[in-house]
């Protein structure tokens, strides 16, 4: 079934089980971007109701479970009052969804909603770093297996253009709407080479594996932009004190 289309039978199912409880239902991500890959992709949804308690979520979970088992990433479910309490606390993917979303049941949640630039500094900055020990932490012990090198670097490739995009957003930038030009736009900002993540993002589109010795150019590359990312995102830190 067409993502979309899941989406709205998914926020069909929940009307039906909450009735006018159910605030809104949007999709954001890849599929809202045009980029989404069968069978790699996400399908990633946010729900709003009116409130979240035991008796929501037992009403629910049959429901997520289905979703879920499909192959779909479990609905991000928020009760309206939290939601209007997020901006700070999840700045970098409201920031993502205030760019690509699509609403298929109620109203746009995100339209009066505004996101801090102190707060999407502190979350890049704080998230940044994990992830690029993480990745640092994955290629250490892939060693001399190609085979894991090239799946880290896919498994790994939505988180770091996400941060591409923050960087971009810091800045002042505009945010170009696809991916690659995203890439490249931040490759300019932070004095990083484009071509490894690229790369990677043309295999994962085409869904085709990646072997790779850790110092392959691309591995060299790709670990070179995690680190501008991270680095340029530290800075503004001092510009701001």
């Amino acid at each position: 079934m067409e993502p979309l289309e899941a989406a709205r039978k998914l926020a069909s199912e929940m009307e039906r089980l909450l009735g006018g409880r159910l605030r809104s239902l949007l999709v954001h991500g890849s599929v809202a971007r045009g980029e989404a890959v069968e069978g790699v992709s996400d399908v990633n949804v946010l729900a709003l109701v009116d409130r979240i308690d035991a008796a929501t979520l037992k009403s629910l979970s049959p429901l997520a479970r289905r979703w879920a088992g499909a192959g779909n990433t479990p609905p991000l479910l928020m009760a309206w009052a939290e939601w209007r309490r997020a901006a700070d606390a999840f700045a970098i993917e409201l920031s993502d969804m205030k760019d690509a979303h699509v609403v298929v049941h109620g109203g746009d949640p995100l339209v009066a909603l505004d996101v801090d630039p102190v707060a999407l500094r502190l979350q890049a900055e704080n998230e940044l770093r994990g992830k690029l020990m993480q990745l640092r932490e994955g290629l250490l012990l892939a060693g001399e297996d190609s085979a894991q090198v090239g799946r880290l670097l896919l498994a790994a490739l939505p988180s770091f253009t996400t941060y591409a995009r923050a960087a971009l957003r810091l800045a002042g930038r505009p945010v170009p709407r696809t991916t690659p030009e995203a890439i490249e736009a931040a490759a300019e900002l932070i004095g990083a080479v484009p071509r490894p993540l690229l790369h990677v993002w043309d295999a994962r589109a085409r869904k085709e594996p990646l072997a790779l010795a850790l110092d392959d150019p691309l591995v060299v590359g790709y670990h070179e932009f995690a680190e501008r990312t991270a680095a340029f995102v530290d800075a503004l830190h001092g510009e701001a004190e």
